[in-house]
């Protein structure tokens, strides 16, 4: 698998933000879901950069 990092802490994120703990944290980071998870993680990450770069 590549990419393990963004793919678990995708899914901890979309976890966290969009399912806000009402579903199990394991079948939000299943291998079916692992495209969505890096992409969420890229797209958090560009935000947080826009808001450090535009404010600070």
């Amino acid at each position: 698998m590549r990419y393990p990092l963004l793919h678990y802490l995708g899914g901890f994120l979309w976890w966290l933000f969009i399912k806000f703990c009402k579903t199990d944290l394991e079948t939000e980071q299943a291998e079916d879901k692992r495209i969505r998870n890096i992409l969420f993680t890229i797209v958090i990450g560009l935000v947080i950069s826009f808001i450090i770069v535009k404010f600070f």
